[in-house]
């Protein structure tokens, strides 16, 4: 067995082990012994036909790429001691020739990544405060707004009334199927799905229409309009006065199921909002460190690395689908895709997640930051009896230094410090897995 190693751009290393007649001899009756396991031939029992007569009935390619198999562990082990690759990926093989057979192997390493002014990679941290007396009772009558009592009136419609719409919506002449509805209630002023058209509404009257651009913030919760200017054509239904219960224990114990007062409850909602402030805050914080380190991170991603990234989004497409009992075909009518637009989109997408974890990666060590090694014991111990208990074990190589799956731990340990580094008011805490 003899190998030749030769180096190609974007870190990737390229091996050609051409194997010896005796080798390929010995393979080949591995492959063989495995082929006779799985073909049928009339006559002899399962695995007990003679190797010229698997061969005729298999063919030349397929007992070919048995033999490769069956040679790949020991091709594998050559190729990377020979050329000290260090690969990130499972390296692709290829047969380049049969007389003598000739087995290429493409590994791609870690490529160099340059990190432009980590030091200056800063997140802002905005402050939150309690919330005041009036977000609480506004966000309580979000809640008694379902039970209101409504009162058609013959008047112009004024904040804290009900406007009944018939919304058809369009953008640059296309129509906006999210905001193309028969029956909208808006409720002026409350704060609801689309308070941009508080404004556009109150005045109107019953049988009213009219036209009205509106520019949606980039934060909306509906995705297809998140900073999109949009025409809608806006007809009034009717007009409703509208009046809320009253918070009383009896609601809160005959509506909500609590046992609470109506103060108890609106401390209870108090906390509940700045709690949602601090999630709000610190998303908003870890973001903004991702949008940093992408834009801070330089690197010359290998097509084999973009191209098995793709690979992991589609397959865990294919699970989602499959939970929701939804065919692929059935996904792509409904979402006016074809396989080539969402392997693009893929592509994406795939490309700034590699591009970010490799300038992640890069600012954990400029920061000396690594997994905590008394995590990294609970979680290794985890895996090891979550894979018993399944009755699938790892194997012990893969849960030491240098195996998949202590890497694989190690790297979420440390990306988690790295985040509470960078984006917590106070030092930070990792949470085991």
């Amino acid at each position: 067995m003899e190998t030749k190693i030769e180096k190609l751009p974007q870190s990737r290393i390229r091996t050609l082990t051409t194997v010896t007649d005796d080798e390929r001899l010995e393979a080949e009756k591995l492959a063989l012994a495995f082929l006779a396991e799985h073909v049928d031939i009339k006559g002899f029992r399962v695995g007990k036909a003679p190797g010229d007569m698997v061969r005729s009935r298999v063919g030349e390619e397929k007992l070919t790429e048995e033999t490769v198999r069956a040679l790949l562990p020991k091709v594998l082990k050559e190729a990377i001691e020979k050329s000290g690759a260090k690969p990130i990926l499972r390296p692709a093989a290829s047969v380049t020739s049969t007389k003598p057979l000739t087995i290429a192997l493409t590994f791609v390493e870690r490529p160099p990544v340059t990190l432009k002014k980590p030091d200056s990679i800063k997140i802002e941290k905005k402050t939150f405060t309690e919330s005041t007396d009036a977000e609480v009772e506004s966000f309580i009558r979000k809640i008694l707004i379902q039970d209101r009592a409504e009162t058609p009136v013959e008047r112009a419609a004024k904040s804290g009334d009900l406007v009944n719409l018939a919304m058809v919506a369009s953008k640059k002449g296309k129509p906006v199927e999210e905001l193309t509805v028969g029956h909208y209630n808006l409720v002026i002023g409350s704060e609801d799905l689309l308070p941009q058209l508080d404004t556009h509404a109150t005045g109107m009257k019953k049988g009213d229409k009219k036209t009205v651009d509106v520019t949606f913030p980039k934060e909306h919760d509906i995705p297809a309009i998140r900073g999109e200017k949009i025409s809608i054509e806006m007809t009034a239904k009717g007009v409703s006065e509208i009046k809320l219960p009253e918070l009383t224990q009896e609601y809160l114990k005959t509506r909500l199921g609590s046992d609470m007062m109506p103060d108890a409850f609106r401390a209870d909602v108090k906390k509940m909002l700045l709690d949602r402030k601090k999630s709000e805050e610190m998303k908003r914080r870890e973001e903004d460190l991702y949008e940093k380190v992408r834009g801070a991170t330089q690197v010359d991603v290998a097509p084999e690395i973009l191209d098995a990234e793709v690979q992991d989004m589609v397959q865990d497409l294919h699970g989602r689908l499959e939970q929701q009992k939804i065919s692929m075909d059935d996904w792509l009518k409904a979402t006016g895709k074809d396989p080539k637009s969402v392997v693009d989109e893929m592509k994406q997408i795939a490309g700034g997640r590699i591009v970010l974890r490799f300038g992640m990666q890069e600012l954990a060590g400029k920061l000396n930051i690594d997994a905590d090694p008394k995590l990294m014991e609970v979680n290794l111990a985890a895996a090891r009896k979550n894979s018993a208990d399944a009755g699938q074990p790892i194997p012990e190589e893969e849960l030491k230094a240098g195996g998949s799956v202590y890497e694989q731990i190690r790297f979420d340990l440390r990306m988690q410090a790295l985040v509470g580094n960078m984006i917590n008011d106070e030092a930070p805490k990792a949470k085991a897995a």
